[in-house]
């Protein structure tokens, strides 16, 4: 009896050790709720609701992908689309914007060429949201009938993304050059004239929209060659916003290209740790002697969001929930951290000296 009377007494110190048992399953189980989840929670992260007005600007997050929003007196422009690993957030932070506009639709969706980097969340954001309008590069595909003797792409996923395209119910046209204009928002692409080309990212347009005197530009992965066509036909022009092309790539931002539009501020898209390094140090280099205020990079930021009003601009940004080794190595480091936690002991009594 005296024997199970002292058990009792001191169960309480066993029950220490399966206390941190119990401390460890429950952090492990909310770290991998945090990790299996970080696309919803990310959302939480933004702080977008200041940025709801008349012109609004986001650049996703899509790792090394690019994909744009310009949302202009209630009128929506997705310009491409990212990499697929990335179409579930991409398209919930899209749902959550438009969700607080009050908007449920894209009317213009443009696939500037066809690279996975830039169309692998098409489908998804085709299966999720109602598009009005979709402009699509001049590239067919094998099974296409091809008049104008456009380039051919055979990738599967390019030719699965037009068949889809195809189903839509959408006004579908090929990029060409034009300009239109609608509920005060100027519109115009600025598109290669070049019948022939060896890399797609050539054809990747140049696409303006204006409103109320301040303007936004989206170069996709257009290149030097692309950029000095455009100053042949173009005019100089005061961009507000440049989403920079190819994700800072030195082959494209020329000099010229950036002192005739002259950004005030510059977005580049690109993912964290990429074996390209971008952005390449001389495009940062060249947009501050452009006169440009100042560069966002999604990598460092997250998604970037950007309202113009007519003599400010508000910028704000998400967190990068991307970086899983990062986070699994923390993990492991808490867990160890946690294990080796030691709880206060009370000397044990000897139940015999109780005799």
């Amino acid at each position: 009896m005296k024997n199970f009377i002292w058990k009792l007494k001191n169960f309480r110190w066993e029950f220490e050790y399966g206390l941190k048992i119990i401390i460890l399953i429950l952090f492990s189980a909310l770290f991998f709720i945090v990790y299996i989840n970080m696309t919803t929670l990310s959302l939480f992260f933004h702080n977008f609701n200041s940025l709801y007005n008349h012109f609004q600007f986001y650049s996703f997050y899509v790792g090394q992908g690019e994909s744009s929003l310009v949302i202009v007196n209630n009128t929506t422009f997705l310009y491409d689309a990212g990499l697929s690993e990335h179409s579930e957030r991409l398209c919930d932070e899209i749902s959550a914007i438009l969700r607080g506009n009050n908007l449920s639709k894209i009317d213009y969706f443009i696939i500037s060429h066809p690279h996975i980097d830039h169309t692998g969340g098409a489908m998804e954001v085709l299966r999720r949201f109602d598009v009005e309008n979709i402009f699509r590069p001049k590239v067919v595909t094998p099974f296409e009938e091809n008049e104008n003797n456009y380039a051919v792409n055979y990738d599967k996923d390019y030719i699965e993304l037009i068949e889809k395209i195809e189903e839509e119910n959408a006004n579908i046209q090929f990029i060409t050059p034009q300009e239109f204009s609608l509920n005060g928002i100027s519109v115009r692409f600025w598109t290669p004239q070049s019948a022939t080309f060896s890399d797609e990212n050539e054809i990747s347009p140049i696409v303006t929209i204006a409103y109320n005197d301040k303007m936004v530009m989206l170069t996709g992965d257009a290149v030097a060659s692309t950029e000095a066509e455009f100053l042949e036909f173009g005019e100089n022009l005061k961009v507000d916003i440049l989403q920079v092309s190819h994700h800072g790539s030195k082959t494209a931002s020329t000099a010229p290209f950036l002192n005739s539009i002259s950004p005030t501020l510059a977005v580049i898209s690109c993912g964290i740790d990429n074996s390209y390094n971008f952005p390449a140090e001389e495009v940062i280099d060249r947009l501050y002697d452009a006169g440009t205020s100042e560069i966002f990079i999604t990598k460092d930021s997250g998604t970037v969001g950007i309202s113009l009003n007519e003599t400010s601009y508000k910028v704000a940004s998400g967190f990068v929930f991307d970086d899983k080794a990062t986070m699994l190595t923390v993990y492991f480091i808490l867990f160890f951290l946690l294990l080796s936690l030691k709880f206060p002991k009370k000397k044990r009594l000897n139940y015999k000296n109780l005799a």
